[in-house]
């Protein structure tokens, strides 16, 4: 169904166009795994540079206006 769409009904979501980029990132991906220090290091940035999730916007509203919790502090 998938490959009867791309192959034979014009490929409108455009999915051969990008897929050269994909491999290239996949292959960046694969190669920065296999290196598990330097991988390890990109995650942890990753993560420490993500933000404020809209999930915890809610959760703090939740806690706020519903649940009338106190925040504890650690």
């Amino acid at each position: 169904m998938i490959f009867d769409e791309i192959m034979h009904r014009n490929d409108s979501y455009f999915i051969l166009k990008d897929f050269a980029a994909y491999v290239e990132a996949q292959e960046k991906m694969e190669k920065l795994y296999l290196d598990r220090r330097n991988f390890a290091r990109t995650q942890i940035i990753n993560i420490a540079n993500s933000g404020f999730f809209t999930s915890d916007r809610t959760i703090e509203q939740y806690v706020q206006d519903i649940w009338h919790l106190k925040k504890l502090k650690i």
